[in-house]
């Protein structure tokens, strides 16, 4: 870090006052995203509009299509002297019905920024606007990711394999989270294991047709899904050590397609999160062994389509620490936590990690709507600290 400590605290407080002045453009960025919100590697629309953005920032060069046709790529710096810090958002949404009543609310059917995507990347844009205009005080070039396919379809290896890495000359990967339950403007991280594993499963149930009224002339898939569901909760509260952390969830179920009648087959698709590889084996092995056994027990067929999905978010101890310095001459002692454990979520960032160093860090929304929820929303307020905190880290690391 260059300059004193009052310098640093000073440059802050500049670049706060820089992001406030632009907020009225971030949050019209943002509310753009929200309300035309795409799915996994269809981010065509949002693509084509923060490639816009950016190309009409002096010094920046844009890279679209970067080994994803969604991608967007921009570079900052480039005669300077690297290696390169990466500064990455996602850009997808969820397949969800919004429930906030915001007059920005998504205008797609189905379709809603539930994560905070939205968010992030008019936050980056903001960050990218900044350090457009401060070009003679960066020391090394930036890279501005905004990344595809962050929600389960791992758009992180896609650009890995595109050679990302190699390409730009990275060496420290940032990333930010707006997180709900956590105080308004309070940054949190931790050195190490910052996120859980996260795994994606499907199981497919095989059983006979039949009318509602007749359910001994059939084999009942929805019956013999019910006992999966449970019994595979047992594999968690009987069989992983009490001391060690597990969570198995089922967010969809497809069965049927009338309420009288006995399907054929049953799909359920859930995801484990864990933090020990062991562990995720373990649960892998039971629920191959234990699903086609209970299954066979009612007369059907069943098996487990089991995908390792994204391994835990590892924050570089060193880097952490330089940027937890930082983090309390921006945002003051009592506004940086030092997390005690882990979160269970997932996150593709952790792919980044075993390209170079990475952080990954949230900040607090103070929303009481977790991510994922159909009402959760961002609140505005924390756009342009967010933009001034990443422009700094941009700065001084």
């Amino acid at each position: 870090m260059t300059g004193t400590r009052e310098d640093q605290r000073l440059l802050g407080a500049q670049l706060l006052a820089e992001a406030e002045d632009i907020s009225d453009r971030i949050v019209t960025w943002r509310r753009e995203f929200h309300q035309f919100p795409e799915l996994a590697f269809e981010e065509n629309i949002t693509a084509s509009r923060v490639a816009q953005i950016l190309e009409a920032l002096p010094g920046m060069k844009v890279h679209r299509s970067f080994g994803v046709a969604t991608a967007v790529v921009a570079l900052l710096g480039e005669d300077l002297p690297g290696p390169a810090l990466l500064l990455r958002c996602g850009m997808d949404a969820l397949a969800l019905d919004e429930e906030t009543g915001l007059p920005f609310a998504s205008c797609i059917p189905g379709l809603m920024h539930a994560c905070g995507h939205d968010a992030h990347m008019a936050t980056l844009l903001g960050v990218a606007t900044i350090l457009s205009g401060r070009l003679h005080d960066l020391s090394r070039p930036v890279v501005f990711l905004f990344q595809p396919a962050e929600e389960g379809r791992a758009g992180a290896k896609a650009l890995i394999g595109a050679g990302l890495f190699e390409r730009f000359s990275i060496d420290l990967v940032l990333g930010i989270y707006f997180r709900p339950r956590l105080p308004f403007g309070v940054l949190a991280l931790r050195p190490g294991t910052m996120t859980a594993l996260s795994d994606r499963i499907h199981i497919e149930i095989q059983g006979t047709g039949g009318h509602a009224a007749s359910p001994h002339r059939a084999i009942d898939t929805v019956t013999i899904g019910a006992h999966l569901l449970l019994a595979i909760q047992n594999v968690v509260s009987r069989e992983v050590d009490p001391q060690e952390t597990a969570v198995i969830s089922f967010g969809q179920v497809e069965a049927g397609d009338a309420y009288n009648a006995i399907p054929k087959e049953v799909h359920l698709w859930g995801t484990l999160r864990a933090f020990d590889g062991e562990v995720r084996d373990l649960v892998k092995e039971r629920l191959e062994s234990l699903v086609p056994l209970i299954a066979r027990a009612y007369r059907a067929n069943a098996h487990v389509e089991y995908a390792k999905n994204y391994p835990s978010v590892e924050n570089d101890p060193e880097r952490t620490a330089e940027l937890m310095e930082r983090a309390r001459l921006f945002f003051g002692d009592e506004a940086v936590e030092v997390m005690e454990r882990p979160v269970l979520s997932g996150e593709d960032f952790a792919f980044y990690g075993d390209q170079a160093p990475s952080v990954f860090m949230f900040i607090g929304t103070g929303e009481t709507y977790d991510v994922n929820h159909p009402k959760n929303d961002v609140p505005e307020a924390v756009l342009p600290l967010a933009a001034a905190w990443q422009a700094f880290l941009a700065l001084t690391m």
